[in-house]
């Protein structure tokens, strides 16, 4: 199969000259966390601009400064696998698709698990092998600001919430995070930090995720309060074709597993299934 068979053609980017309220503005509109980036008035492709890029330059304000340059891109002609290889090769979601230098879609890591995993009939090993095991987990009453900072220490896109039982209460992801977060327009970056002494959590924490002049601010919520509590999850027994199905039904790239006796025993992500195209 072909990437020109899966891909996304109604690609959303950004373009240089710009802002980073510019490409802001687009993540929130769009709920995506990465654009390619263009000449403006063109489809050149010049760049790929992600939330991370704006979280680790928070000084920065132009597209220009913030993009990684020269990004990863493949032909609509390549081979759907070697996509795979490239999003496990260099750990990324999401690979601009080119052609004579021009924009012509957008091939995601969810694009291939959708369209070729599930519905390959193949594919059905159990994920047993597949799921990642040291995992990171928050207790549903750790503020959001607490709570945003694990994820980002963890580097986990997701995280499963558990009660004061150990149990598995339910998931938040960093777009609940974002999407719960209220931006606010300052003139200065500094940090801004709340002590919580006293209150059910006693940990002071930084409570601004910097944007440069523009922040997302969180509120000192538990997590409890925004986190999905109808959580889909998965077993280590469940087919790797099914996994997928799932996915794309509930529209999550990241699941719960659990063992016989539903204890939570790891996760699995979108990317992990990339593996079984090569077993």
């Amino acid at each position: 199969m072909k990437v020109k068979n899966i891909m996304s053609t109604n690609v959303i980017f950004a373009e240089v000259p710009g802002t980073r309220k510019d490409v802001l503005q687009l993540m929130l509109k769009h709920k995506v966390m990465g654009l390619p980036v263009v000449k403006k008035g063109t489809r050149r492709v010049i760049g790929i601009i992600t939330r991370t890029d704006l979280m680790n330059n928070p000084s920065e304000d132009q597209i220009a400064l913030l993009m990684t340059r020269n990004p990863i891109t493949i032909n609509p002609e390549a081979d759907v696998i070697d996509a795979a290889k490239i999003f496990l090769k260099n750990d990324i979601r999401r690979l601009p698709v080119v052609l004579n230098g021009e924009l012509v879609g957008i091939i995601t890591v969810a694009d291939i698990v959708h369209k070729v995993i599930a519905i390959n009939r193949q594919l059905t090993q159990p994920i047993r092998d597949l799921v990642e095991r040291k995992i990171t987990a928050v207790w549903e009453k750790t503020p959001l600001p607490a709570t945003y900072k694990i994820m980002q220490l963890s580097k986990m896109q997701a995280l499963p919430v558990i009660n004061s039982q150990g149990k598995l209460a339910g998931i938040v992801s960093i777009s609940d995070i974002i999407s719960f977060a209220e931006i606010i327009v300052k003139e200065h970056t500094s940090s801004i930090r709340a002590a919580t002494e006293g209150q059910d959590w006693n940990w002071d924490s930084v409570t601004v995720l910097y944007i440069s002049s523009k922040e997302l601010t969180l509120p000192e919520k538990p997590v409890n309060e925004i986190m999905v509590k109808k959580v889909i999850t998965v077993v280590e027994q469940t087919p790797i074709n099914l996994c997928a199905k799932k996915m794309k039904l509930y529209n999550i790239d990241q699941l719960p597993v659990l063992d016989a006796k539903g204890e939570l025993i790891g996760m699995i992500n979108d990317r992990d299934l990339l593996k079984a195209l090569f077993q």
